[in-house]
């Protein structure tokens, strides 16, 4: 039986200039590329709406921003508030949670990439958070080549200890699939409204502070590329 948590906040990651996309989507945000019908950004909210576990949604957007707005300002869909964190200058996944934590409530927060998907289970990877006194989660699958996307070095106490970059190897084994959970406090000392990636300048900094890696067995997929967006169509079809 599942015990009783409290509600958190979420960051939605939104902001991304989807360069790579734009050979197939030009006229609106990466988070919004159609999903057969459906912007790509409202599997992610489908998700949390599931869940139960989420009071307030902030998006954290810049490219396209009023686009954004205009697709999710007055929608009655989902049982939480939605926010907008928005960003006049490119400031990076770091810069983008830290400057929507300001709207945020809680002590502890969820954080999602918004052009991916992991169907992990939210209660299981908070609990797991929890259990491990942990300042930072971070939700990773194994995947056969990690080349595109860089790799996860966990120890056997599920302690990440270590990232490597892309491109390294093409090696199995652990990859970032896009969702964490952040102690806010691991923010505190981070400069607001700066330039700073999340993957390459906070996360080798987090480390010594206690990360873990959450691992699932569940599908992880990308819209970053027009190959992984069609692939993304394929696998959402059949859902």
């Amino acid at each position: 039986m599942q015990r009783q948590m409290e509600k958190i906040d979420a960051i939605i990651l939104a902001g991304g200039l989807g360069t790579r996309l734009r050979t197939v989507i030009t006229d609106r945000p990466k988070v919004l590329v159609p999903i057969n019908n459906r912007p790509f950004l409202d599997i992610i909210l489908n998700t949390l709406s599931q869940c139960n576990l989420v009071g307030h949604v902030i998006l954290a957007i810049g490219y396209m921003a009023e686009k954004i707005i205009e697709e999710y300002q007055q929608t009655q869909k989902y049982p939480y508030k939605i926010s907008f964190s928005v960003e006049e200058k490119l400031i990076g996944t770091g810069g983008g949670i830290n400057k929507a934590l300001s709207l945020t409530t809680t002590e502890k927060v969820l954080v999602f990439n918004g052009d991916s998907f992991v169907g992990v289970n939210l209660y299981e990877l908070l609990k797991f958070h929890d259990d491990n006194h942990a300042a930072a989660t971070m939700t990773v699958v194994e995947v056969d080549d990690t080349s595109r996307f860089g790799r996860v070095i966990i120890d056997k106490d599920g302690r990440i200890v270590s990232f490597l970059e892309k491109n390294s190897d093409d090696a199995a084994g652990y990859i970032n699939a896009g969702v964490y959970v952040f102690q806010k406090t691991l923010f505190d000392d981070v400069v607001k409204d700066i330039p700073i990636s999340l993957e390459r300048d906070l996360m080798p900094l987090f480390l010594k502070k206690g990360v873990y890696g959450f691992i699932t067995k569940e599908n992880f997929i990308d819209v970053g590329t027009p190959e992984s967006y069609r692939a993304a169509s394929r696998l959402f079809l059949t859902k």
